[in-house]
């Protein structure tokens, strides 16, 4: 396409590119400002602040690092196994999503009149979840740092989907009856997926 194009497309969609810019320089200023994962950096855990802190404990010679959970947060207790903060509380979040996610697609399964499959967590980078036609659920562990209302938009979507597998005004209506906050947990999902990605960053 001709440059002159291109300068009046954005000069067009302005207002948009603005938006978008500056939504991405304010959850980089929010990075910036984090304390170090281990330093006392607060991450939002099923809705509550948990605070990581971490500790060298290779001089007591414990063969693996662990997390030990205490009031408010965790402690990291780094062992001679290697592992860093990151490395030792990523599995301990992929349980608490687990735990969570199990109970929110329990909890929203018989509203829906779904039976789903087997549900996974991962680490999707692509999409926060995804739906099987076979009915297997697949979902990001690092929806355990968002608001319980986001997760359980997420949850209902992709219970939704088992019902409907395209995304029609009925669908959009099905889900928006069992999860009304939808439109605003898009949008916290938009305004903060760098934060969650770079979350033991």
């Amino acid at each position: 396409m001709p440059v002159f194009e291109a300068e009046r497309l954005a000069t067009e969609h302005a207002g948009w590119i603005d938006r978008h810019v500056a939504r991405i320089a304010a959850a980089r200023e929010r990075l910036a400002e984090r304390p170090a994962l281990g330093e006392g950096r607060v991450l939002l855990v099923g809705g509550a602040p948990c605070r990581v802190s971490a500790v060298d404990a290779r001089a007591e010679r414990p063969a693996r690092g662990r997390v030990e959970e205490v009031p408010g947060g965790v402690i990291v207790r780094l062992g001679l196994d290697g592992r860093d903060t990151a490395a030792l509380l990523e599995p301990w979040l992929r349980g608490r999503a687990r735990e969570m996610l199990g109970e929110r697609v329990s909890a929203h399964a018989s509203g829906l009149c779904v039976r789903p499959g087997r549900i996974s967590v991962r680490d999707q980078r692509s999409r926060w979840a995804s739906a099987s036609a076979s009915g297997s659920l697949s979902f990001s562990w690092r929806l355990v740092l968002a608001p319980p209302f986001v997760l359980d938009s997420v949850v209902v979507h992709e219970l939704a989907h088992l019902r409907i597998r395209n995304h029609s005004k009925r669908f959009w209506n099905l889900v928006e009856r069992h999860a009304p906050r939808t439109p605003e947990a898009r949008r916290w999902l938009r305004e903060h997926a760098t934060e969650l990605r770079a979350a033991l960053d």
